[in-house]
């Protein structure tokens, strides 16, 4: 969540002394897909592969024990699958972001920002490739000196297909998860406070810096949740930014800015996946995790259509290094650390009506601004695909 406080054209542009700001913004997402590690657009889904590799790495009595039965016949266990299933999700998120900042002087100001979430994911299940019951029990019956595989082959022909009933028991019973379906949830985010201060204020240009932290207010996805959304990340952050505006006429200012942002540590409860195809598991344990470090950079263009009314468009780039986990199990921290290196690219276009230039020509009684905006991400890599419509308005007092 980046606050801005601008309250003319210019980025750079604080708000001046003693005088208050109120920004409320209503962002609207929806998210059907993300963008993998090959930076290709893919549903937002995962899999259960429930082959015979995956089955023998569930540590559960129940499982070995059945995989145990067929151990003495080697092709028909290399056959046994109870199938691939597939779970996907569409998450509809609205976020209420408030915001206060006060001018401390002409040229530095303080703000907090609260965001307020109101989440709702929608799960529908899918059987990609039934179980091989059908093959095994075949396996199984054309061996025939043998009848207690004769017999078992039996059984095993009459079994019922994996179906989502099933797979739900599974994932509660078996694995310990909380039961799959779909989920809702409101509550605040991440808490950010920041300072800025406008370092360089020239008639046609000027810079700006931003000195601020994140804290970790908001609700952490849960390890016993497949389908809930986090609305913060658990841990502080500290974030620096930077950038200037140029103004080359009276109607149009280009502006330019990049924000560092260093994630600190923190002590979590996470279930590895089970393997490199398997992103879940029957147990959970202590990491100590590191977010990899984040730099956003920011280019637009403010074109003044007229005293009251600009148009904005923009265009973003964000880059997220990979994360990095400590625990006594080596391969578990590399198969949480896959994928965790992000980026995205988005552009937008925003529609802006300020009565800011009219207010200091006395021509208007207050100051104040209204936004809308709409904002997509073109390409990405292990990120969400998250396309945002946005209202904002700005008060000044």
């Amino acid at each position: 969540m980046a606050i801005s406080t601008t309250a003319s054209a210019q980025y750079y542009s604080t708000v001046p002394q003693g005088v208050r700001l109120i920004n409320t913004r209503n962002i609207q997402s929806t998210i059907k897909s993300s963008f993998n590690h090959s930076q290709i657009e893919t549903p937002n889904a995962f899999e259960i592969d429930a082959g015979i590799e995956n089955l023998m790495a569930i540590d559960n009595e129940i499982v070995q024990d059945a995989i145990s039965v067929l151990a003495p016949y080697k092709k028909a266990l290399s056959a046994v699958s109870l199938g691939t299933h597939r779970i996907e999700a569409v998450a509809d998120i609205d976020v209420d972001v408030f915001a206060f900042a006060y001018g401390i002087t002409d040229r530095v100001t303080a703000y907090i920002g609260l965001p307020v979430y109101d989440a709702n994911v929608k799960v529908k299940y899918k059987t990609v490739n039934r179980s091989s019951n059908k093959e095994v029990a075949a396996i199984l019956q054309s061996i025939n000196d043998d009848d207690y595989a004769q017999t078992l082959g039996n059984i095993i022909e009459n079994f019922y297909n994996i179906d989502e009933n099933i797979i739900q028991s599974a994932i509660v019973n078996t694995l310990g998860y909380d039961e799959l379906g779909d989920w809702s949830a409101q509550g605040i985010g991440d808490t950010e406070l920041g300072i800025m201060y406008n370092f360089l204020n020239e008639d046609t240009y000027g810079m700006k810096w931003t000195l601020g932290v994140t804290l970790p207010t908001g609700y952490v996805d849960d390890p016993d949740q497949l389908q809930d959304i986090g609305f913060g990340d658990g841990q502080a952050d500290i974030f620096f930014e930077i950038g200037g505006g140029y103004r080359l006429n009276n109607k149009t200012i280009i502006n330019a800015w990049t924000r560092y942002t260093y994630q600190a540590e923190s002590e979590k409860s996470l279930r590895a996946p089970i393997s490199d195809q398997v992103f879940i598991n029957d147990t959970k344990s202590l990491y100590t995790e590191k977010l990899g470090n984040k730099i956003k950079l920011g280019l637009d263009t403010e074109i003044a259509v007229n005293d009251w009314f600009i148009l904005q468009p923009s265009t973003t780039y964000s880059y997220t290094e990979q994360t990095r986990y400590s625990s006594n199990d080596s391969d578990a921290n590399r198969r949480l650390a896959a994928n965790t290196e992000a980026s995205a690219q988005t552009v937008k276009l925003l529609a802006k009506v300020s009565t800011v230039k009219l207010f200091n020509q006395k021509k208007f009684i207050l100051p104040a601004q209204i936004s809308i905006s709409q904002e997509k991400m073109v390409s990405g890599m292990n990120t969400p695909k998250v396309d945002i419509f946005e209202v904002s308005l700005v008060m000044f007092f």
